[in-house]
């Protein structure tokens, strides 16, 4: 069983008979996640001619969607089940500040393969953006639905069937047991159906 050793309180580096094996695993993670986050960064370069006509106080959110776009297009399922067995973020609750999280993981990663120092706790910013992401998404959120219910924290959305164009008692009764806002999709029924 491989053991994680720490030299001058700085850096760690892994020893034993499976040195070799499990620091291969750790360089190809950082592979991985320098190859998605090179995608994002690409994501947010196409975003850039375009930015202008974004408002400037939702520029930080539209830069933050095209790291999430790059990454949900992505099957990261395999990348994540080897960043848990690793004990690392699997990335799952990274819409806040995506970059922000993949550098994080990265971070952690080269510090365990002995690329890079660990860094002075006091200068953690990754924290800080992470709670700025959070705040942003929950404020947009508010602002574009309204604040949440009383008895909840999360607005319930509901793709409505083409049949709710013509029964009452299915968008009622959706109301009433909690939907807060519907979404149409209108590839589907006919356009005398998407009349509500």
């Amino acid at each position: 069983m491989p053991i994680l050793h720490c030299i001058y309180g700085w850096s760690w580096s892994l020893v034993d008979g499976d040195t070799m094996n499990e620091a291969q695993v750790l360089v190809t993670l950082i592979d991985d996640l320098n190859a998605l986050r090179a995608e994002m960064v690409r994501e947010e370069a196409a975003l850039e001619a375009r930015m202008g006509a974004i408002c400037a106080v939702h520029r930080e959110g539209a830069r933050n969607l095209a790291h999430y776009i790059a990454l949900r297009r992505n099957d990261i399922r395999d990348l994540q089940e080897k960043l848990i067995a690793n004990g690392l973020s699997s990335l799952g609750r990274a819409e806040a500040d995506v970059l922000g999280a993949v550098d994080a993981v990265l971070k952690v990663l080269r510090i365990l393969v002995g690329e890079q120092k660990i860094a002075d706790p006091s200068k953690n910013t990754a924290y800080e953006m992470s709670c700025h992401g959070w705040a942003l998404l929950e404020s947009n959120t508010d602002a574009l639905l309204g604040s949440p219910p009383r008895n909840r924290n999360v607005r319930i959305m509901v793709t409505m069937p083409s049949e709710a164009a013509s029964d009452f008692g299915l968008v009622r009764d959706l109301l009433l047991t909690g939907m807060d806002c519907m979404r149409i999709h209108f590839s589907h029924g006919q356009p005398t159906q998407q009349r509500f």
